[in-house]
């Protein structure tokens, strides 16, 4: 009885260690500008999320949970290898110096092109795409202003 009871602990570990080495992760960040706050999303695999506002100081407040569709989950991701891939570039843009922001996604060593400039391509179109999406499911707007 013992016996089976360690082999059964062993072989629930290894699937917790399995399960847990598949899910994937990205981070999109958004860096703000003078006017309007900036975030980080980061985005698993499974849906599961979180999304935290940035000031230029630093945090403006505690990370808040949330989770995607599992069918936006893994679209974001499809596209995020497809771009990778790709090579999915965007055209460069001119941007105001109140209101201008990047935002890049970060995943498995990998940085977009900055998303706020049009995309060259449908790889980039489809990246602009989920990051709107993931930004309206995490409840954040297009240009989310600074509070006086």
């Amino acid at each position: 009885m013992r016996g089976a009871r360690a082999t059964f602990l062993s072989a629930l570990a290894i699937a917790t260690f399995v399960a847990a080495a598949s899910r994937d992760s990205a981070v999109i960040v958004n860096s703000g500008s003078t006017n309007s706050l900036g975030y980080t999303i980061t985005v698993a695999s499974d849906g599961k999320a979180t999304v935290a506002m940035q000031s230029r100081g630093g945090p403006a407040g505690s990370p808040k949970a949330f989770t995607l569709a599992a069918a936006t989950a893994e679209r974001f991701f499809a596209d995020l290898a497809a771009a990778r891939k790709g090579n999915a570039a965007t055209v460069p843009c001119m941007k105001s110096a109140s209101f201008g922001s990047s935002t890049h996604i970060t995943w498995q060593g990998w940085v977009s092109p900055d998303l706020t400039c049009p995309p060259k391509d449908a790889l980039g179109e489809a990246l602009v795409q989920d990051v709107e999406k993931i930004r309206d499911a995490a409840g954040v707007s297009a240009m989310p202003l600074r509070q006086p």
